[in-house]
């Protein structure tokens, strides 16, 4: 595969088909920052305590949103090679089936959560005492609230596979909105605001008796943020008509669902891959931070920042997926390869744009969330060890999803559990098992993931020409599901 740039049109296009998808999944984690904005200023350790309850609880409720986001992921694809094929009867029937695979996958996953969510706050590392009730609380109701979360990702993932992508933008960015008006309202409650929150809201809020409910407040809006969103935007499916069709399609069963499972599966297993690496790094980092709210929470802070980058890679991602997806349905192979390059430059562009800022500025971007000095210098150290990571780690995320759409389902998953689960993860729990320190851990993170990176390359340059042209024949003798063999996408 060459990584020369030669058509300026074809840049355009996917520069501004990719940018409300980055800015959306950026609202995304915005959506989270300000959650963790607005507990941290509860004000002095309750803030901290606040921030160490959403830091442990945030890989929990990262997995349930990445055992949705692969059968999503394979809707995805499946309806882009539909839209490139202008098969308008299919993708309907596909659109409609997946929702009821959604809707099923959420009951399924809200039950262990509100059965076991003190025995899950536990395993995390939680303290006995507020922290174990704090968290237990949250988790339940995030976990049983999870259709919220479900339902939203798959609705708006409709509109993006569609090409609908400032509609994709706009229902994300109301969520955020939503979010953050709730919160204000539930977090504070009949108690004292920040100073940052207008008078009328402070005053609303106090004369509405809503009692003041700290963290947990934030777990009650996120919920009601992605339901309100959720319904508008499936309100908006209606209208325009690809969520339109027989009653018995929202049943999940046929070949679209096999296959949207078959792509959900190997997709699940790299983003679970990643997630639980995540979580084993928390969970050193709570070890050998000895249980401080001040480091966690520091930490914690720095985690929340990345998360919004990760985002928006996978925005970048997304835009890359549906794109090559698209071109594949079409039968235009040079094309696919050209928008996958692209996306990739973008991605990295944006995010040494976007981390030059943050480590020249990083005591500021801390100081929003809590202004304890402690707190804030370990946030410090987090980001600007991993300001490197930053830059790098959409490389790896691009190439990955785009394996995806190509039907290369099985490279991703191994190559992230062997990096991420085979060497990352031991070695921070070897390091936090000799007494290493919170820096060693982060060292850890940054080094390895730098390393991914490099490894997607080099496996993207290995497989070339080669790769898409034998996916492509695949896909083809394959064919897509639930079609007639007449309109079936050749991808």
């Amino acid at each position: 595969m060459s990584w020369h740039l030669t058509d300026s049109r074809l840049a355009r296009n996917v520069l501004f088909f990719g940018l409300p998808l980055v800015l959306g999944l950026a609202a995304h984690a915005v959506f989270n920052l300000v959650d963790t904005l607005l507990v941290g200023q509860l004000g002095g350790m309750d803030g901290a305590r606040a921030i160490s309850v959403t830091g442990l609880c945030d890989p929990i409720t990262t997995f349930q949103t990445i055992l949705f986001n692969g059968p999503i992921a394979g809707a995805g694809v499946l309806l882009a090679r539909r839209a490139g094929a202008h098969d308008e009867e299919g993708l309907r029937r596909i659109a409609l089936r997946a929702a009821g695979f959604v809707i099923a996958l959420s009951v399924g996953m809200a039950i262990p959560g509100l059965i076991w969510a003190e025995e899950i706050a536990i395993a995390m590392g939680a303290q006995r005492g507020w922290q174990v009730e704090l968290c237990e609380e949250y988790l339940r109701i995030m976990l049983g609230g999870g259709i919220t979360a479900g339902m939203f990702l798959y609705l708006t993932t409709v509109e993006r596979s569609l090409g609908r992508t400032g509609i994709f933008l706009t229902f994300f960015m109301l969520s955020n909105i939503l979010n953050a008006v709730f919160g204000v309202f539930l977090i504070y409650g009949d108690g004292a605001y920040p100073s940052f929150i207008p008078t009328f809201m402070e005053r609303m809020g106090q004369g509405m008796g809503i009692p003041r409910m700290g963290v947990i407040g934030s777990a009650w809006s996120t919920v009601g943020a992605r339901a309100v969103a959720g319904i508008l935007c499936l309100g908006y499916g209606l209208y325009r008509g690809h969520l339109r069709g027989k009653v018995r399609w929202l049943i999940p069963q046929g070949k679209s669902v096999v296959e949207l499972m078959r792509i959900g599966m190997w997709n699940n297993g790299q983003v679970a891959a990643r997630g639980i690496a995540g979580g084993i790094m928390i969970r050193t980092i709570q070890e050998a931070g000895g249980g401080n709210p001040n480091v966690v929470g520091g930490v914690f802070v720095g985690l929340k920042v990345e998360l919004m980058l990760i985002l928006m890679a996978f925005g970048w991602g997304a835009a890359a997926q549906t794109l090559v997806a698209t071109s594949l349905g079409g039968g235009k192979l040079k094309r696919a390869a050209q928008e996958e390059r692209m996306t990739v430059l973008f991605s990295v562009l944006l995010g040494l744009a976007l981390t030059i800022p943050l480590f020249v500025f990083v005591e500021e971007v801390a100081a929003l969330f809590n202004p304890e000095p402690q707190l804030v210098q370990w946030s410090k150290i987090y980001m600007q060890i991993m300001a490197v990571g930053f830059v790098a780690m959409p490389v790896n995320v691009v190439i990955s999803q785009v394996m995806i759409a190509r039907d290369n389902l099985k490279t991703p998953v191994i190559t992230d559990s062997i990096v991420l689960l085979g060497i990352m993860s031991p070695a921070m729990i070897i390091a936090a098992l000799a007494g290493a320190g919170v820096k060693v851990i982060i060292i850890i993170n940054v080094v390895v993931n730098v390393g991914l990176s490099i490894i997607y390359v080099v496996i993207r340059l290995r497989r070339g020409h080669h790769h898409d042209a034998t996916g492509h024949h695949q896909k083809q003798e394959r064919g897509d599901p639930d079609s007639d063999p007449q309109q079936s996408v050749r991808a």
